[in-house]
């Protein structure tokens, strides 16, 4: 029998990087579900020992999302949730909207009937998901709507910083913010995105996305000084 042959580096590498994302979506999906809220500590210790591997890819995982701005590392005292300002929602939904638009022109001409029936499933998606009260469903199915838009229009980089604009938006910032416009309000939107796209209106779908993403920012940002100004009432 012959001898194994030694693992390479670049084998070996490919293994950790494999567990860093491992790690990182382990973390991202604890904010996404509340385990982690703004302002806790990661127990990356914990973590590490639940997910079965050594300190190492967790930690690298930590500090890909403080360079990220998703958590802060606090020198002698480990990694905390950030907490948002309202500030950055609204750098970060203004640049989501430049984002957005910008791609529509790329989605209609990689346009085909695989992209055509990917969109309307996603949308379809939503759609059933905004029927019942599941709010993290609804996030989901939306977050995959818009990402499967940016997907057809073959923009690599373009892909990549919506991905991150998304989780910086939809992990740091309350969902139930998120979702405080009406529902109906919503569900149109998405569905007038859709019908242009498929349409090739290039300027009625970039105009529809624009309107969109402007609707869910202005409910959003009504939410958070609410939710800030009532903060600021609560004497304890």
């Amino acid at each position: 029998m012959l001898p194994k042959k030694a693992a390479s580096s670049a084998d070996r590498q490919t293994g950790h990087n494999n567990l860093t994302r491992e790690a990182y979506q382990d973390v991202r999906r604890m904010i996404f579900m509340d385990e982690l809220r703004p302002g806790q500590k990661v127990d990356y210790r914990g973590m590490a020992e639940r997910l079965g591997m050594s300190l190492t890819p967790v930690v690298q995982a930590l500090k890909q999302m403080d360079l990220m701005e998703l958590v802060q590392h606090v020198p002698n005292r480990g990694f905390f949730v950030k907490h948002v300002s309202p500030e950055e929602i609204d750098e970060a939904f203004r640049l989501r909207e430049l984002l957005e638009v910008s791609l529509i022109p790329h989605i209609i001409a990689h346009l085909d009937g695989d992209g055509e029936q990917r969109i309307r499933t996603a949308l379809d998606g939503y759609l059933k998901a905004s029927q019942n009260n599941f709010l993290k469903l609804r996030l989901a199915k939306d977050m995959n709507f818009h990402m499967t838009l940016a997907t057809i229009s073959g923009q690599t980089i373009s892909i990549w910083i919506l991905r991150y604009l998304l989780d910086f938006l939809y992990l740091r910032f309350g969902q139930e913010l998120i979702f405080s416009r009406p529902l109906e309000t919503a569900a149109i939107g998405h569905q007038k995105i859709s019908d242009y796209v498929i349409a090739r209106e290039i300027q009625l779908a970039s105009e529809a996305m624009g309107d969109h993403i402007r609707s869910i920012k202005n409910n959003a940002m009504e939410g958070l000084q609410s939710r800030l100004k009532e903060s600021e009432q609560i004497d304890i």
